[in-house]
C-alpha cells in the first residue's frame, strides 16, 4: 500500500439515476393499477353473494395496491442510499485530508 489507494465515489452514485428512473417507472405503474381499478367499477355487484365477496377481496386489494406502492418508496430509497454514502464518504475524506495537512 505504499502507492496508496484511490476511491471513485462517483462510480457508487452513477447508479443512483437508474433506481430514480426504476421509481418512477413503477409509479406509473401503479398510478396505472389504480386508475385500471377504479374504472371497473363496482364489478362484485350488490346482491348478498357480491356483498360477501366484496368484504374480503376489497381489503386484499387495496392491501396489494398499498405493498406495490411502498415498493416505490423502497427502490426510490436506494437511490438516494447511494448519494447519501457518497456524500458521507466525501465528508470523511475531506475530514481525514484536513486532520493530515493540520487544518482540523
Amino acid at each position: 500500500m505504499a502507492d496508496g489507494f484511490a476511491v471513485r465515489p462517483e462510480l457508487l452514485a452513477a447508479p443512483a439515476a437508474a433506481f430514480d428512473e426504476a421509481a418512477a417507472t413503477l409509479r406509473t405503474a401503479v398510478a396505472q393499477a389504480r386508475a385500471d381499478l377504479a374504472a371497473l367499477g363496482d364489478v362484485c355487484g350488490d346482491d348478498e353473494q357480491g356483498r360477501a365477496f366484496a368484504s374480503r377481496y376489497d381489503p386484499v386489494a387495496a392491501e396489494g395496491i398499498a405493498a406495490i406502492s411502498r415498493s416505490v418508496d423502497v427502490v426510490a430509497s436506494f437511490g438516494d442510499g447511494l448519494r447519501a454514502v457518497v456524500a458521507q464518504y466525501a465528508e470523511g475524506d475531506d475530514d481525514a485530508a484536513d486532520a493530515v495537512a493540520g487544518r482540523s
